[in-house]
């Protein structure tokens, strides 16, 4: 019993961890205003806007978006911290893929 309390202390943990960060497949869809989005995938909300990947800038970025790099300096947008290199930091920038 009290090794299967451990186990379970342990196992949890891991898959919410896994769980929060997964990416997340978005098929097309009409707005209300009748424009259509393109599948792509995204990162999965977690609160945070610096960890997300942002939009894509190419149809090759829609399917692999760590290869989004919104202000070219070659950190990729879900480690940049600031992805648009304007000195703010995306979780207090009000337009962080802005130009």
């Amino acid at each position: 019993m009290k090794k299967r309390l451990i186990l379970s202390l342990v196992i949890i943990p891991v898959f919410g961890i896994t769980a929060a960060t997964a990416d997340v497949y978005v098929d097309g869809y009409y707005r209300s205003d009748g424009t259509y989005v393109q599948p792509h995938v995204r990162s999965s909300p977690d609160g945070q806007k610096w960890n997300n990947y942002g939009p894509s800038q190419s149809p090759s970025e829609r399917f692999n978006p760590s290869l989004r790099d919104y202000d070219n300096d070659g950190l990729s947008n879900q480690f940049d911290m600031d992805s648009d290199n304007d000195g703010y930091f995306d979780d207090y920038d009000s337009n962080p893929y802005g130009r």
